[in-house]
């Protein structure tokens, strides 16, 4: 099924009696499209608009100026929205729904550890190691594009803070050939093989949903980590999301996420997430504890963390002893 234009959708609701025929010229066209490319945004979580003009529509910046993989550009001709296909026209911003297994950084580490990095252990790899060892700050986003994008200037992770907007949407078109407008966005294309298909995209909302459990559902000091934060300051109280405190602060949420385990294989479990999945692993395995404070809580190699400190609490005994049999000596010496 081709993915609708713009065009096609305001041709359906001037037929529909919705909307009146419009010049493409004029300032109500461009106010017409301006509104659609709004209930777009609001119905796929996609992008936030931000405004527009004769010349341009731009969204907003979520990510405080990086421009990442997801927003790679944040303004878009009015001219090329019309007759494009929406998968297409959204190209135009970056890669918002990324395909299965892909790379796109021309870095060669960041290529190997994609290809190297394939398992990710729940009690190795979540947000308490990652931001009590990594230094890596969470900060909560409303865009569904920007989860799991990391900004590696200011070690900012972004994290998509609405779940219950995923389980609105079914991951696959129902029977009667109904599509969400999230699943019209998929493209059509083969030959667009960054760009997400229909039942990629549902693979998207699966793996978000089961990223919360591994990042911070799954043990105990990340659930701890997340009650302690809030992911709803800066916005009204009745927009936060149920939910949320669900999949990352509850041990255990049944029937809400695919089968969670302890051990996942990237490749299959997070196809989609696998690339930023391992940009954090490669950031955590190259991260070096350099306090005290750091290297007690670095228990991801429980054998290197035992005898570590153990070999500091035998060695402190020793030159405690070695100290105290000094001192008696020097004692003894002096009551001679």
């Amino acid at each position: 099924m081709e993915s609708i234009t713009f065009d096609e959708v305001m041709t359906l609701l001037c037929k529909d009696g919705i909307m009146r025929e419009l010049s493409h010229n004029n300032n109500n066209h461009i106010s017409a499209l301006y509104l659609v490319l709004c209930i777009v945004s609001w119905q796929t979580m996609l992008y936030k608009p931000q405004r527009i003009d004769h010349m341009h529509f731009e969204i907003h910046d979520e990510q405080g100026g990086y421009r990442g993989d997801a927003y790679m550009c944040l303004k878009i001709e009015v001219a090329s929205c019309t007759r494009m296909p929406l998968s297409e026209l959204l190209m135009g911003f970056g890669v918002l729904l990324p395909s299965k297994n892909l790379c796109l950084s021309d870095d060669e580490a960041s290529r190997e550890a994609f290809q190297r990095k394939v398992e990710v252990n729940a009690k190795c790899f979540n947000a308490h190691f990652l931001t009590s060892i990594a230094g890596v700050r969470l900060k909560w986003v409303d865009t569904l594009a920007c989860h799991l994008e990391y900004n590696p200037a200011t070690k900012e992770l972004f994290l998509f803070r609405f779940p219950s907007f995923i389980l609105s949407c079914p991951s696959h078109s129902s029977g009667t050939g109904k599509r969400t407008v999230l699943q019209a966005c998929a493209t059509t294309n083969r030959f667009h093989c960054q760009w997400a298909t229909e039942s990629e995209v549902g693979c998207l909302l699966n793996e978000i949903l089961l990223s919360y459990r591994l990042l911070f559902g799954q043990t105990k000091k990340s659930r701890a980590l997340f009650r302690s934060l809030d992911p709803f300051c800066d916005v009204p109280r009745a927009v936060a999301d149920p939910l949320l405190p669900i999949l990352c602060g509850k041990r255990s949420c049944h029937g809400l996420v695919p089968l969670e385990t302890a051990e996942y294989y990237l490749p299959r479990d997070f196809p989609v997430l696998r690339y930023r999945l391992s940009v954090l692993q490669d950031h955590l395995a190259r991260a070096t504890p350099r306090k005290w404070v750091q290297l007690w809580r670095d228990n991801r190699d429980s054998a290197h963390w035992l005898t570590f400190w153990a070999v500091i609490v035998f060695g402190a005994l020793g030159t405690l002893l070695a100290l105290l049999q000094v001192i008696l000596q020097a004692v003894q010496i002096a009551f001679r």
